[in-house]
């Protein structure tokens, strides 16, 4: 053994305690107890390998003791020893899963070092175990960290590659937040829309700047590549644990309420709540900001168009808490977005991001462009 173990044994009668002591003493620290109350006290002062308790004593039985010691010791090994054919305490013993091995009187002194030491070396296993998966999480840790900043680089380099982006998927991300709130979601179901609406168009990243910036309608062609987006999105998302969910809201986010949505025809609440959330965030930030295709139509027709296509494109009671919170007006709803955030959980690019910015640059330099082309 790599270690000398503390052994707890319980039992009323003296004589008992001391053959076990006498027959174990030697290669373990032995602790003493004479009924459980006293057990349950040492097991509370000592770290404890081992216990081993007799079955039949007065005021608590040896498998009560067990069971009262697992929020103390959960991971010790539990032996019960008992000089009756107490099958209903056997049975009691194994269906709670807490013993190790059930040893009937009189024990064989060889046999039950044996027993012992191997106990012990379940124990020792147990903790090596424990110690390998936190290392295992630590690593994975790690590597979700590395992932992250691939994926904070290419938000980055999203932002540069067309300047609405940045301040579309930060409106987006704190209105889908908004909305969760006026639905009751808790905290965890937030995060996850938080992450959900800053990453919703990360793989437009792979879409040519002659589709993204094209001023008129798209052939059906480009159209199909443009679709295409949400499936990069969630495949650049891959499968970090901490963003699963956040990934099927991306990946979703264009299924409509009636299956006529991409990429794979959800309808109804089959659709991810977070992707019906942000659809209706996204729609409504693209309609009341400046696009490559048209100028913003305002707050007031965009609302009209979310409540015409309520149930078929859009889910109507999402729609509703969107009208909640635009209740107090544009103005009002724009300073909660500015006001009542603070960073967001994963900083993806924050210190580019203004959520004012409104496109207004972007289609300024289209239009230079335009005029460039023209001359």
């Amino acid at each position: 053994m790599s270690r000398r173990h503390k052994i707890l044994i319980v039992d009323d009668e003296v004589a008992n305690l001391r053959l076990l002591n006498r027959v174990l003493g030697k290669d373990y620290e032995i602790i003493e107890a004479t009924g459980g109350q006293e057990g349950l006290q040492v097991l509370k002062d000592n770290e404890v390998s081992l216990i081993i308790t007799d079955q039949r004593m007065p005021s608590m039985t040896g498998v009560q003791l067990l069971e009262q010691s697992l929020p103390v010791r959960p991971d010790a090994i539990k032996i019960l020893l008992t000089g009756y054919t107490d099958v209903q305490a056997l049975i009691d013993a194994i269906n709670a899963g807490h013993v190790y091995k059930y040893i009937p009187k009189p024990w064989d002194a060889d046999e039950l070092k044996l027993t012992v030491k191997r106990a012990l070396e379940s124990y020792e296993l147990k903790l090596q175990n424990d110690w390998l998966i936190k290392e295992l999480k630590s690593a994975m840790t790690e590597l979700e960290q590395l992932s992250m900043g691939t994926i904070r680089a290419l938000a980055d380099a999203l932002d540069a590659k067309c300047d609405y982006t940045a301040g579309h998927s930060l409106r987006v991300s704190r209105i889908s937040v908004l909305i969760g709130k006026a639905l009751g979601l808790q905290e965890e179901d937030l995060r996850d829309l938080e992450l959900g609406g800053i990453l919703h168009d990360i793989g437009k990243i792979g879409v040519p700047e002659s589709i993204l910036w094209k001023p008129s309608s798209l052939t059906p062609e480009e159209r199909d590549i443009m679709r295409e987006h949400p499936l990069k999105s969630a495949q650049i998302i891959g499968e970090l644990r901490g963003l699963r969910r956040a990934r099927d809201y991306v990946k979703h986010h264009h299924e409509f309420f009636d299956g006529t949505g991409y990429p794979d025809g959800l309808a109804g609440d089959t659709i991810p709540l977070g992707a019906r959330i942000i659809l209706v965030s996204d729609a409504y930030d693209a309609m009341t900001t400046d696009r490559p295709y048209r100028e913003a139509i305002g707050h007031q027709k965009a609302i009209n168009e979310l409540k015409n296509k309520a149930g078929s494109q859009f889910d109507p009671k999402v729609v509703d808490a969107l009208l909640s919170i635009t209740e107090a007006g544009v103005d009002a709803l724009n300073k909660r977005i500015m006001e009542e955030f603070g960073d967001n959980f994963l900083g993806l690019g924050l210190t580019g991001i203004d959520a004012r910015t409104t496109g207004k640059k972007y289609r300024a330099e289209l239009n230079r462009k335009t005029r460039v082309a023209a001359d």
